[in-house]
This record gives C-alpha cells, structure tokens and sequence, in this order.
C-alpha cells in the first residue's frame, strides 16, 4: 500500500528536499572553489620558493636547507640530497602533481647553470588535513541545512494550511437540512481558500433548495393523503357499526380497516421526516417513555388479537427522551407494524431499558423465511425507509435482526 502523506508532511518533505539540493550545490561549489584555491597557493608557494633557492644556489653554490616544514630539497648529483628515482625523471619546469602521493605533494624542477637539476617538492599534508575538516563541515551543513527546512517547511505549511483545516472543521459541523445554509465565504480572505468556501457556499444553497423541495412536497403530499384516508377510514366503521355486514365481509372490512391505520402511520412518518428539522419539533420531551410504549400497544391490542399474538412487555419507568411524544409514536408505531405485519401467531416481546427500546416477534411466522422472502414487502421497505431516516434526522441507531427461523425483532438505540 502507498504511504500517504498529509498536505502538510508533503509540503515539509518538498522543503526539506529543496534544502537538500540547495546545501548540496552549496557545498559541491566550496569544495571545488577550496580545490582550485589551494592548489593556486601551492603553485604560488613553489614558485617563490624555487625563485629564492636558485638565487641562493647561484650565489653560494650550495643549498641553504634541504628539508623544512613544508619543503624539501633535492639536488642531482648530490650524495646527500638525491632526488628519489620518480621524480629524476621530471624535466625541468613544473610544477607537476606528484601521482600517487599521500599526503599531497607538488614538485617543480629548475636546471641549474653547472648542468645539474633543482628538485623543490612542496608538501601539503597540513592543507590535506585541513580540507578532510572542511568536507566533514560541508556534511553536516547539509544534513543540518536539510532538518532546518524540513523544519521551516513544517512552520510554513502549518501556518499555510490553517484556513483550509479552519474551512474543514466549519464544513464538517454544516448541516442546511437542519439549520439552513451558513455563509462561509466571509470569514476567509479572497485566495483560494475563500473561491472554495464559495464553492461550498453554493453547494449549501443547492442542497437547501432540494431539502425545502423536498420537505414541502413531502408536508404537501402527506396532508392531502390524510383527507381522503379519513373518508375511507370513516367508510369502513360506519359500515362494521351498522351491523348489516356478514363474518366474511367483516373479516374483509377489519382487513381494510388496518390497512388504513398502516397508511395512517406511513404519513405521520412522512409528516415527521419532513418536520424534524423545524424548531419547535426540537424542542418537545418524553418524560416517560414506557408509558409511551404502554398506550401503543393498548391501541393496537385488537389488531394483534387477530394476529393472534402474546405480548409481552417490560419496561423501565420514567425514561426520559429528548424528543418530541409524536415523533416516538410514529417510530414505534412503524416498527410495531412492521415486525408483525406477515406475523400469525406467536409472541410479540417490547423491552423498553435505559437508552434502548426492543420490538421482537418470536414464534412461527405465517409463511416459512423462504415463503415470506418472496413475498411483496414493497410497503414495509418503504414505511422502514421512512422510519431510518427519522432516526438518522434525530441521532438515534435501528438494528434489525432476522433469524433464520423466521423471528423478527428491531432494537432502537437513543445514545
């Protein structure tokens, strides 16, 4: 896997780079200019020392010294001060780099009038050592020259990319389906941080524009649904009140009855999903929701007489919900409907703990899990849809579980 860098590790390792290549140039062009300076001196130092040794060889006709600090002396023809058999091969002039020799060394030959030949050799040891320190200098000039502007680098790009991190941590906490768009632009310079705050600017206000499109369709949609769903709704009782309907069509008219209570639920849930966001919804608290619990399940006690289904309920009392009571009925409404809705028979268990609410049926379901997979379940993926994103608008986490016997259950989490 690549390794990936931040913005601003990049941006210290580019400068870290730049003070590599830069300290290096620096130092190649010492070193070659120290070269080019020391051998100038050294050729400069034979010379006047050749000049002054054959001045005095001419007037005395010997050599005034034959070894010194830095010099040494050879004579052709000289018992005592022979020149070594490398250098009796030079011919006069020079001065010539003396191959092989460590430390370095420079030689000039100079014939003198008696047809004998004047070795100077220049021995530049002291300056060898001193250029070996000047390399050890260079290396650690560019080795600190490196952490220095890997280090500035750091600074630089720290300071370089605090507007972006700001723009990402007020980006982060944007939320225009809730609170509307919020002008970023203004508190950011005209660079290019600020053409992307406008960017994102602009992205807010399209996604509000869908989100208050989107809400009052749904607002729309729903109120207009819940006028002819009454009229059916009071169809259907006036019709079970009058007593003038058989047992099939009874049976057939109950049916019909709590299909309208399940479209009831599936547009308060669409009423909630497109209010959620408002303020005064935000603002409502369930002191109990046990009891809340309680008087769901006493409404629907008839329907799950006729699904034939055992309830069982525990609950914990006095579990307070930052929620509104309507948005909670019409979540645990949707779930009761769906965990029983293909159910005949069995138990329906309601658990109600602290920060958590269980919906489970357990017993054999009406058809087998392979039946009941092909089933047409259209209606209870979309009110289950709804009820997701309810919970997604408020915090809130709904796991569903489906066994492999059949058993259905859903566990809603507040925290």
């Amino acid at each position: 896997m690549p390794v990936k860098f931040s913005l601003r590790a990049r941006v210290a390792l580019t400068f870290a780079l730049l003070g590599l290549v830069v300290s290096a140039c620096l130092a190649f062009i010492s070193l070659h200019f120290s070269a080019a300076y020391v051998g100038r001196v050294a050729h400069e130092m034979l010379r006047v020392e050749e000049d002054y040794l054959v001045e005095r060889y001419a007037e005395f006709g010997g050599l005034p010294h034959t070894h010194s600090a830095h010099f040494r002396v050879f004579l052709s023809g000289s018992a005592d001060a022979a020149p070594p058999p490398e250098m009796a091969v030079l011919e006069p002039g020079g001065p010539y780099e003396l191959a092989g020799s460590d430390p370095q060394r420079y030689a000039a030959v100079h014939a003198t009038g008696d047809g004998k030949r004047l070795y100077v050799v220049l021995d530049m040891g002291l300056a060898g050592v001193r250029e070996r320190r000047w390399t050890r200098d260079l290396v650690a000039l560019v080795l600190f020259g490196t952490a220095l502007s890997a280090w500035l680098g750091w600074l630089q790009a720290g300071r370089a990319i605090a507007p972006v991190r700001r723009l990402a941590r007020r980006v982060e906490v944007l939320e225009p389906s809730r609170r509307g768009a919020e002008p970023l632009a203004t508190g950011f310079a005209d660079d290019e941080v600020g053409a992307l705050a406008k960017a994102f600017d602009n992205y807010q206000e399209k996604l509000y524009g869908y989100v208050r499109r989107e809400r009052a369709f749904t607002a729309d949609a729903s109120h207009e649904l819940r006028t002819p769903l009454a009229v059916i709704r009071g169809a259907i009782e006036v019709l079970l009140d009058s007593g003038q309907c058989g047992a099939a069509i009874e049976t057939r008219l109950k049916r019909m009855q709590r299909g309208t209570d399940e479209l009831r639920d599936l547009l308060d849930a669409l009423l909630v999903l497109a209010r959620s966001d408002e303020a005064e919804a935000r603002e409502g608290r369930t002191p109990d929701l046990d009891e809340l619990v309680r008087g769901l399940l006493a409404e629907r006690r008839d329907a799950f007489n006729e699904k034939r289904l055992a309830c069982v309920h525990e609950g914990v009392a006095e579990i307070a919900v930052a929620a509104p009571q309507k948005v909670l009925r019409v979540i645990l409404g949707n779930l009761l409907r769906a965990v029983t809705q293909f159910a005949d028979g069995g138990v329906l268990r309601i658990e109600v703990a602290g920060g958590a609410v269980r919906i489970a049926h357990e017993g054999t379901p009406n058809a087998s899990p392979v039946d009941a997979a092909r089933l047409d379940v259209r209606e209870h993926a979309l009110g289950l849809g709804m009820v997701r994103r309810v919970c997604e608008r408020w915090g809130w986490r709904l796991e569903e579980n489906v066994a492999a016997n059949g058993d259905h259950a859903f566990v809603m989490r507040f925290g």
